[in-house]
């Protein structure tokens, strides 16, 4: 499945104020367990071992979500993804790869200063939320049952 170009809008066109330092962190951590359930059954699917899983791991320890090292993450994520392949990632490969291209240009505005950590987080939820959006959209139009007779 793929999204026309306009589909995930540059995080500067989304920019948000702030939200209070309380819910930042919850969010953040909800943000967090989020994809992270997001990416665990396509972790466990690398002939579980869990190899891509520990390669993302590591890749959130190594870099973090901070000006100067945002790009970075997701470059690496990126690359995990890509070295263990749809096979690993499962059934919503395509999915997943377009949503670490989407966060890499987050990762960019952050690092580049158009965007603060705070507005890159709140562009990555929504960039998580407009591809999921769009693909179940997309999955329930292609999904419909046929008839022979062409009605519904």
């Amino acid at each position: 499945m793929t999204f026309p170009p306009h589909a995930f809008c540059s995080a500067r066109a989304h920019k948000s104020h702030p939200a209070p330092s309380i819910w930042s962190f919850h969010a953040a951590r909800v943000f967090a367990l989020f994809t992270v359930s997001l990416l665990l059954p396509g972790c466990t699917d690398d002939h579980g071992r869990g190899d891509m899983h520990a390669a993302v791991s590591e890749c959130f320890s190594k870099y973090p979500f901070a000006k100067g090292t945002a790009s970075q993450r997701f470059t690496c994520i990126y690359q995990a993804h890509t070295q263990y392949g749809s096979a690993a990632l499962g059934a919503q490969s395509r999915l997943l790869l377009q949503i670490d291209l989407a966060s890499l240009t987050v990762g960019q505005d952050v690092d580049s200063g158009v965007l603060t950590q705070e507005e890159g987080r709140t562009a990555l939820r929504w960039v998580t939320e407009k591809a999921f959006s769009l693909a179940s959209r997309n999955s329930q139009l292609t999904g419909a049952p046929q008839t022979s007779d062409g009605a519904h």
